[in-house]
């Protein structure tokens, strides 16, 4: 059985970067995206490959979580995966899932013992969503904001990704999924305020887990996706109410207390206190 992982931040860093490595392992995100893909050139990519294991047992040493993305075409795929160290991953996302055959494919290489994150960047992914997120092995679906975008030939920051971004976040909580992304472009590194408010907008809609491109980028997300003041309050002052009537359905400022609203207030407060933990050393 795969179980799904509470992650909220995520770093990519493309593999043989040693000091980018070293850097985001310092940082502590939740997960470190070990990249084989668009970060590396194709006739770089065998050389990626044999450092790969290195990167990993470095990962793995430092108590963080990995997650490596592979490439798409199969032949790609099976030496990534003979140069993966399986024990020493947590997950491994797919670029450009858009059917579930190359879900399939991976799940038989690696023998099922592996969650999958599924990167939806293109038109023919949404229409095949519902059959992709209801993949065993799956434990993400994550946006790809910025193929996505070309492949409609948008910009990633003018508003066409939000329906998207909601279509995502409900296959992803349908199946108990991490709903990974927002609606903008994943490269506002340095526009941070913009990255902030297109992540909280995301949140909104379901995606509670964002990936990072660059450190900076790292205590954003914690913070756009904290909860606020407000919500804690306001959380804070449910619980106690439904304490007080040990459990019965009640009207607190003009609204009705009931289990819908307590089970929000819970994850109010449980986000709270994941917010809590040390993420640098």
């Amino acid at each position: 059985m795969i179980s799904v992982p509470s992650w909220q931040a995520l770093l990519f860093v493309p593999v043989g970067a040693e000091r980018h490595l070293a850097n985001a392992i310092r940082l502590r995100p939740d997960a470190i995206i070990l990249d084989l893909e668009d970060a590396i050139a194709p006739a770089a990519k065998p050389e990626a490959r044999a450092r790969l294991r290195s990167a990993q047992q470095l990962i793995h040493a430092a108590g963080v979580d990995c997650v490596i993305r592979i490439n798409t075409q199969l032949r790609d795929v099976v030496d990534d995966l003979a140069a993966v160290d399986i024990d020493h991953v947590a997950a491994l996302m797919l670029p450009k899932v858009e059917d579930i055959r190359g879900l399939q494919n991976v799940t038989e290489l690696t023998g099922g013992k592996v969650g999958l994150i599924a990167l939806i960047e293109t038109p023919a992914a949404v229409q095949a969503l519902p059959a992709i997120a209801a993949f065993p092995q799956l434990v993400g679906l994550m946006l790809g904001s910025e193929d996505y975008a070309a492949s409609l030939g948008v910009s990633p920051d003018g508003g066409s990704l939000a329906h998207l971004a909601a279509q995502i976040g409900v296959a992803a909580a349908a199946r108990g999924l991490l709903g990974i992304g927002f609606p903008g472009s994943l490269a506002n590194f340095q526009a941070l305020d913009l990255y902030a408010s297109q992540i909280a907008q995301g949140r909104q809609l379901g995606l509670r887990t964002v990936a990072a491109i660059h450190p900076a980028q790292l205590p954003v997300i914690r913070n756009a996706l904290a909860p606020t003041h407000a919500e804690i309050t306001w959380a804070t002052k449910v619980l106690q109410a439904h304490h007080a009537h040990e459990g019965a359905v009640l009207a607190m400022e003009g609204t009705m207390i009931d289990a819908p609203v307590i089970q929000r207030a819970r994850n109010i407060m449980r986000a709270m206190h994941a917010q809590a933990r040390p993420q640098e050393i």
